[in-house]
C-alpha cells in the first residue's frame, strides 16, 4: 500500500508536514496486518509530534527569557 509506504518515510524522517498530511487522509484499510501497521506507525508519529511541539515550547520560552532580559 502506498500511503502506508509514505507514512513510513514520513516517520523515519520525522516530516511533521508530511505526517499530518498522511494522517489527515487515512485510506479505508481492509488487511488486518496492514491495519496493525499503520496503527503502530500512527502512534510512532503522534509521538514525534509531541516530541516537537514541546521542543518548540522551550525554544519559544527562551525566546521570551532572552526577550525579556534584553527588554530590562
Amino acid at each position: 500500500m502506498n500511503w502506508l509506504n509514505n507514512l513510513k518515510i514520513a516517520v523515519v524522517d520525522k516530516n511533521i508536514e508530511n505526517i499530518g498530511m498522511l494522517i489527515t487522509n487515512v485510506p479505508h484499510i481492509t488487511n488486518m496486518n496492514e491495519a496493525q501497521e499503520a496503527l503502530a506507525l500512527i502512534n510512532q508519529a503522534i509521538s514525534i509530534v509531541e516530541d516537537e511541539k514541546l521542543k518548540t515550547l522551550e525554544i519559544m520560552n527562551k525566546i521570551k527569557q532572552t526577550k525579556a532580559f534584553l527588554s530590562s
